[in-house]
């Protein structure tokens, strides 16, 4: 394929107005790609001004508006305004794709494709990007959910019984959502499903640890990056987008845990929402436990195989900072959270330039391994039974919503700590870099 031609070069990339609605295209389709794939706000404006650069646009003459299902941008210069608008229904985490569009325009300038090569090429990425087979993703469901099990101190029955109840969960989710069910009616089944089957193996193996099934058999169902990008973007001040964000993820919880509600109504099972999960020693079942969940649910992100390993070792490490705050040097939970994603976070900055890939592909599923929404979601189970609830267990509640929420914007801002603390020098070395790379655009013209 034709990489540039001089008239392209020369008048198409450095004339904001030639073909100006192909450019406002090529934005929104960014814009959406990303959107729908789960980049918080701040990345998905980078990443289209970046490609406005790179398109000839000078930043001052764009207006981008994101909301959570529409992406406008407007083009404002003396008396000619343009304005453009795309939805984006679907909202499916794909941490390929998003390291596919960052890549795909760092290449085009280096490269210094034609705008047409470019359009191309964009275009082509929903289509070319690898997923995941749904039975793998299956699979990482159990594990996950497992690992989850192994950390919070369940033993290997649990471990393996978790990962078939989880499974049965998301076979019968995706089922609903096959035959054309509503998704949050979808997340009920397969909550309920998860649940029945767990309760199903508490009943008839008589073992303590297998409470923790219980607790973890439906974890793979919370929404951790919407979770996590409704704190970055309200922090932003993208505050339409981030309260968007949170309504859509209690609802997703919200139906969860009225599926397991719904499993559990008519039976007589001890209060498995008051399980202690709070690590009380440091052990190695707890790295294996943090590698398993971390690695298993960047599957369900469509993470790169590549990138599993890694992002594998950056739960082991959040979560170890963090246990080993709770335990040894007595935090509080949100802290210690804080804490441990923050210094994951700002490794694997450093991490993701050794690898060649987007810091958020591997820093994001890394931070997962903490359970960003599990009180939370708790918070929600004990809601839907307050009539039943004592007095301690209204204070156990508050308790569980509070901590919830404290917990999920700790881990928002560790992961976000590396741009709140070198915001600027980041923002710098971009720049640099593409001043460098756009001065090399008439290298080898006349050859």
């Amino acid at each position: 394929m034709q990489q540039f031609t001089l008239e392209e070069k020369n008048t198409v990339l450095e004339n904001p107005f030639v073909h100006i609605h192909r450019k406002l295209d090529v934005l929104l389709h960014i814009g959406k790609l990303l959107m729908e794939c789960g980049a918080n706000t701040n990345r998905i404006i980078e990443e289209m001004l970046k490609a406005a650069t790179f398109m000839g646009i000078p930043h001052d003459y764009l207006n981008i508006h994101i909301s959570y299902t529409t992406i406008m941008v407007n083009l404002l210069h003396k008396e000619r305004s343009i304005t453009v608008f795309r939805k984006t229904p679907v909202h499916i985490p794909n941490m390929a794709m998003i390291n596919a569009v960052s890549k795909l325009t760092w290449r085009a300038f280096e490269r210094h494709y034609s705008l047409t090569t470019y359009e191309h090429l964009i275009s082509k990425l929903e289509y070319t990007i690898p997923t995941y087979p749904n039975w793998i993703k299956g699979l990482a469901c159990g594990l996950g959910s497992a690992g989850l099990a192994f950390l919070y101190s369940g033993d290997w029955i649990a471990f393996i019984v978790t990962i078939i109840c989880s499974f049965i969960g998301y076979v019968t989710r995706t089922l609903s959502t096959r035959i054309g069910c509503n998704e949050y009616v979808g997340i009920s089944v397969g909550a309920f499903t998860a649940m029945i089957s767990a309760y199903a193996f508490y009943t008839h193996i008589e073992l303590g640890s297998l409470l923790y099934v219980l607790v973890c058999c439906t974890l793979f169902m919370i929404p951790g990056v919407p979770l996590i990008n409704f704190v970055i973007d309200i922090i932003n001040n993208h505050i339409l987008s981030g309260v968007t964000r949170a309504i859509r993820t209690l609802l997703i919880v919200g139906s969860m845990t009225l599926g397991m509600a719904m499993a559990l109504y008519f039976s007589p099972v001890p209060a498995f929402n008051f399980v202690d999960i709070k690590p009380h020693v440091i052990s190695l079942t707890q790295i294996i436990g943090a590698f398993t969940a971390a690695s298993a649910f960047a599957v369900l992100f469509n993470a790169p195989t590549r990138l599993l390993g890694y992002i594998g070792i950056g739960g082991i490490l959040c979560v170890s900072v963090r246990n080993l705050l709770l335990v040894d040097f007595g935090f509080s939970t949100p802290g210690a959270t804080f804490i441990g994603a923050a210094v994951m976070s700002i490794i694997f900055v450093k991490v993701s330039t050794w690898i060649k890939t987007s810091s958020t592909v591997i820093i994001v599923p890394s931070a997962i391994a903490l359970m960003p929404g599990i009180l939370l979601y708790r918070f929600v189970f004990d809601i839907l039974h307050i009539n039943s609830l004592n007095e301690a267990g209204l204070v156990h509640m508050m308790q569980n919503g509070i901590t919830g929420v404290l917990t999920i914007i700790g881990i928002a801002v560790g992961v976000a700590i590396p741009n709140v603390l070198a915001q600027k020098y980041l923002k710098n070395i971009k720049e640099r870099r593409i001043a460098e790379l756009m001065a090399t655009r008439h290298v080898h013209d006349g050859q």
